[in-house]
């Protein structure tokens, strides 16, 4: 999933990565509450606005990079599974370490399918872990990857096309007005305000289209 005309793709697919209530809060609430804050305080407040945007933005862009390539191999005797992200070329950060994950460790897993791609989502039995949360999974990989995790309890919960692709792409849509649209917008009302979004969105550009098309 590299490139530009990936970018979509990678975006969306990172929002099955965060819960319902968080997602709403760091992509919608915040940023709302800080537009209104800018429009109503004046002088420093849009900087704040532009910095916090900035920042998500940046977040997204570099987590959202792990989907770019990855390699995954399941130990099924061991009930191990072995995980490498490698990001972008070039990219803000490497992670190109090999990281091995116990099924035992793992209590949930979610596959969430959009169009001809489907995701996995494990949630662990410890509420913050260090480990590698989220997968593509190839479609001739998937039925064993189901069995091994059935063999080490796993519950496995399957959303349906339909609500997959409501959610993921709804999820999208707002992170695109919230995270570019409107501060975008707010460049010609704020300009002097709006430097760190705008040093957040070319450094970006700059990146992506140097990985290709």
């Amino acid at each position: 999933m590299a490139g530009l005309r990936e970018l979509p793709w990678r975006v969306a697919f990172n929002g099955v990565d965060f819960g319902r209530v968080s997602w709403w809060g760091v992509f919608a609430v915040a940023p709302a509450a800080l537009l209104t804050f800018g429009a109503l305080a004046g002088d420093r407040a849009p900087f704040v606005y532009s910095m916090y945007c900035a920042v998500i933005l940046t977040a997204v862009l570099q987590s959202s990079e792990r989907f770019i390539g990855m390699s995954v191999a399941l130990d099924d005797d061991a009930g191990e599974l072995e995980s490498t992200y490698h990001m972008g070329d070039p990219s803000l950060f490497r992670s190109d370490e090999d990281v091995t994950t116990s099924l035992a460790d793992v209590e949930t897993a979610r596959f969430v399918t959009i169009g001809d791609r489907t995701v996995v989502r494990l949630y662990y039995e410890q509420s913050f872990v260090n480990k590698p949360s989220m997968f593509l999974v190839p479609d001739e990989f998937e039925p064993r990857f189901r069995e091994t995790l059935r063999q080490y309890n796993v519950s496995i919960r399957v959303d349906s096309t339909l609500k997959s692709a409501d959610r993921v792409w709804g999820r999208f849509a707002v992170t695109a007005l919230f995270l570019g649209a409107i501060p975008l917008g707010t460049v010609f009302v704020w300009p002097a305000g709006s430097v760190p979004f705008l040093l957040a969105v070319f450094g970006h550009a700059a990146f992506v289209l140097r990985q290709g098309w």
